[in-house]
């Protein structure tokens, strides 16, 4: 899974981060807007030293080309096309292959220990993936599966059919993009990557990550 390994010191402060940051911008949230500066509290944070031996951490972070989600063009087709269009039931035209294919997405991955590393696995829709051979500290890239075949369907499947229209009318919505994120609907928790990392002194990590899928359900052509 991880064959690299590297200096860590400079990547262990943005650890937590990604650690927290599963939910992404999805359609119909509401945007918080920050307080204005001359609103923020001014004076010194005080923080004390931890005092303790240092623990493991791990941490995974998607990879995003220019910043930008993986994307999926799911065609749409009617299960028959007997009968008026309004009636007709859409389903997806991909096969299961096309949609695994569009959903396995590249991952960066990190861990590191104060002692020895003597865990590390991702699981999620595309299985479980154990490092072999463990090396402390570890890092690189890697590719799985990150969304489930049947959310793809789900969504796509489920606006189709909600829009009832024959497709050749200019008034049909004959295309829809949806910015999914796993754990957040209408993606579900089946949509995550568990990652879990153990150190010679205990847990390091046991963290839940949502990844970010962008796609079009198209019924045109159909």
């Amino acid at each position: 899974m991880i064959t690299k390994t590297t200096k860590w010191t400079t990547l262990a402060a943005t650890a937590t981060l990604f650690a927290l940051t599963v939910h992404g911008t999805v359609r119909g949230q509401t945007r918080v807007n920050p307080l204005p500066a001359t609103t923020l509290p001014q004076g010194n944070l005080a923080l004390d030293e931890i005092g303790t031996v240092p623990k493991g951490y791990a941490f995974l972070i998607q990879s995003l080309p220019e910043g930008r989600a993986p994307y999926i063009h799911v065609q749409m087709k009617p299960e028959s096309s007997v009968g008026a269009p309004e009636d007709w039931t859409w389903k997806v035209a991909n096969t299961d292959n096309e949609l695994k294919w569009g959903a396995t997405m590249k991952w960066y991955a990190q861990a590191a220990c104060p002692d020895a590393l003597t865990y590390l696995s991702v699981s999620g829709p595309g299985g479980l993936l154990v490092q072999n051979p463990l090396k402390n500290p570890i890092w690189g890239y890697f590719s799985t599966q990150s969304f489930t075949i049947d959310t793809i369907k789900d969504v796509c499947e489920d606006w189709a059919n909600a829009h009832p229209c024959d497709p050749t009318d200019v008034s049909c919505p004959v295309y829809e993009d949806f910015n999914l994120v796993g754990g957040v609907a209408p993606a579900s928790n089946a949509d995550r990557l568990r990652l879990k990392a153990s150190c010679a002194s205990g847990p390091a990590a046991d963290t839940y990550y949502g990844p970010q899928l962008r796609i079009r359900c198209d019924r045109a052509p159909y």
